[in-house]
């Protein structure tokens, strides 16, 4: 797979090279981006002597710095890099570069890969929120795994996360399109599991150690969907798999390997869809995470209500296995372009071998999401 994809650039390459590539002017920046903010109330179990809060307030949002050039042979230039709207840790996250023509698009840079960027998964009637990789998840999961390292449940292929790397997406045609990402390597933690965390390295100076134990490299990703209208449907199909070694034999540890599918239907107002993964995490032995949801929107004038369910177990080598069921029942009103007024309750229960890691919680929230 690896020679497959350094073939595939190196004819993108000629593709970006080939004819006059003068541009008309250079590349102005633009602004784009998002920002959410709720209100929650919730309830939920001590989890390990911890006691919760019962109300909070939460945000999430990016400021995008957009720019784009056309050159003289018609190839598209442009850059992205995404701002945080608040103070954190990972205050610029994605930031790439890409080149776009009748021969597809490449991307380099910090971004998610191809079958994360191309995936289908159950659909949610509240912004920022669903079964399925939210930007917010209203509980604590404790010590229970089954929601990848005690993140929220997703069926996307994320353990590259925003780790620096190389993306090609051929041209769809008849309704077909494929992705193919390489990363030359991921932290050890993401690696193992603690996907949405970062992963790369964004420096210009020196060079990164090899052989670190539980390290992967030579990442290969590969995505391919089907989007088409049939009549009055509308069908998305994806699928998705990635394939990484590690740096050095290291035991408890293997090559990482994850694979996922995703289906979205869509016919007189309804979308239905819902999607599978099944990640072994990088380790060794009896650990794999799989998962899926499923999740039914209906949408009728500015209104959109909807429902999904979401379950995830890990299984261990010892100890026995953890399991998470996610619920989600919600709905918004669109007041105007880019303004959204969204409300839902969500339920978890989270069950285990272990007592520990058992808790159930129920979340009230209502909040408002802008698109700028």
């Amino acid at each position: 797979m690896k020679k497959i994809l350094i073939g595939t650039t190196a004819l993108v390459a000629v593709g970006l090279i080939a004819g006059q590539a003068s541009a008309a002017e250079k590349i102005k920046l633009g602004l784009g981006g998002y920002y959410q903010s709720f209100f929650k109330i919730t309830d939920q179990d001590e989890v390990n002597g911890v006691e919760y809060r019962s109300d909070e307030m939460v945000q999430e949002g990016e400021i995008f710095f957009l720019g784009e050039t056309v050159l003289d042979n018609g190839l598209k230039v442009g850059v992205q890099v995404q701002l945080e709207g608040y103070t954190t840790g990972d205050q610029i996250d994605e930031h790439y570069v890409y080149f776009d023509g009748s021969w597809g698009r490449v991307l380099l840079g910090a971004e998610n890969s191809a079958p994360y960027l191309m995936h289908y998964a159950a659909p949610t009637a509240i912004a920022g929120h669903g079964v399925s990789s939210p930007n917010f998840f209203n509980f604590s999961t404790g010590t229970n795994l089954a929601g990848r390292v005690g993140q929220a449940p997703s069926t996307l292929i994320n353990n590259t996360s925003d780790a620096n790397k190389l993306t090609y997406f051929t041209p769809r045609m008849a309704g077909f399109q494929l992705g193919l990402s390489y990363t030359p390597t991921v932290k050890a933690g993401v690696a193992a599991g603690q996907n949405g965390s970062g992963g790369g390295w964004s420096g210009s100076y020196g060079n990164t150690a090899d052989n670190q134990p539980g390290q992967q490299e030579q990442i290969v990703e590969i995505g391919l969907n089907y989007v088409n209208k049939l009549g009055p449907v509308d069908l998305a199909v994806s699928g998705g798999y990635l394939k990484g070694s590690q740096e050095v034999d290291t035991a408890g540890f293997d090559d990482l390997q994850v694979w996922s599918l995703g289906l979205n239907v869509g016919f007189s107002g309804f979308t239905f869809g819902g999607s599978y993964v099944n990640d072994n995490r990088g380790l060794d032995g009896n650990n794999d995470i799989t998962g899926w949801d499923v999740g039914l929107v209906y949408a009728f004038g500015p209104y959109k209500v909807g429902a999904a369910y979401a379950n995830h177990q890990r299984e261990f080598d010892v100890g026995g296995d953890d399991e998470i069921k996610f619920y989600e029942i919600g709905g918004s009103y669109a007041m105007g372009p880019g303004i959204s007024l969204n409300a839902g309750v969500q339920f978890l229960d989270a069950d285990s071998d272990r007592a520990s890691a058992r808790q159930d919680g129920t979340a009230f929230l209502v909040g408002t999401a802008l698109s700028f």
